[in-house]
């Protein structure tokens, strides 16, 4: 008898470990498939029925798939340890106007272009992490939109392992039982109201730093990048 194959994909900076780990102990007859995907691919090869399901960074178009976001992660900016940014005690999406962005999905690539004074690479911080190089440094872009994690599978799909493996990401005992339509309302509804608390905290930051740059205006006039660029001496910093 051919055993079940059960198939789950992930990006680049997501670490799905302790959820397959828990998934191989409930259902050790099963056939647990582990593939890594770019974000690029990561709706084709759902929506092609080549996995059963996918964590997937958003956006993601939603049409014929169940997605429950899983959580929200801070996007940072690399840059050569030398670059004049990291001497900033934080850094702010207009700091980075003047800069030349390396764009594409990042890999190991980006950070050898980076480190090589290409430019600078946003990126979510697991991947940076997961890419650090000692001569490049990354720091976080106050102002950027959080880099969001989701779950994702057909809507089509009849699959009783995918409702199982929804409820051990959301951390449901073995003999629990829900749909995944269910799964994915209660999962919802929990993330619209984390969503709501971090908008809040959000908005009371950029209030806070808001303030905190109008007294400094008071102070002295505001500099750019560029302004800062011209007033450094060159050379290396030791």
């Amino acid at each position: 008898m051919t055993a079940a194959t059960f198939t789950i994909a992930f990006p680049p900076g997501v670490t799905v470990g302790k959820w397959t780990r828990a998934f191989a102990q409930r259902h050790p007859d099963v056939a647990l498939e582990v593939v890594r995907t770019s974000v690029a691919d990561q709706q084709r090869l759902l929506h092609d029925a080549h996995i059963d399901m996918g964590f997937v960074r958003l956006p993601i178009d939603p049409d014929g798939l169940h997605v429950i976001p899983l959580y929200s992660e801070n996007v940072v900016v690399t840059l050569h340890e030398e670059h004049l940014l990291t001497l900033e005690k934080s850094i702010v999406l207009a700091d980075l106007a003047d800069e030349s962005v390396i764009t594409g999905e990042p890999d190991e690539a980006t950070l050898r272009a980076v480190a090589g004074g290409t430019g600078i690479a946003i990126m979510p911080q697991s991947i940076a992490k997961a890419l650090r190089r000692r001569d490049v440094v990354a720091m976080q872009i106050e102002d950027a939109e959080p880099s969001q994690v989701a779950l994702a599978w057909r809507d089509d799909a009849t699959n009783p392992l995918i409702d199982e493996f929804v409820g051990i990401v959301r951390g449901r005992g073995a003999n629990s039982s829900r749909t995944p339509e269910v799964a994915a309302a209660e999962v919802a509804a929990a993330v619209t109201a984390r969503a709501a608390r971090n908008a809040a905290a959000a908005k009371a930051a950029k209030a806070a730093r808001a303030a905190k740059g109008a007294k400094a205006a008071a102070k002295s006039p505001a500099r750019t990048s560029s302004q800062r660029r011209q007033t450094r001496k060159p050379g290396r910093r030791r």
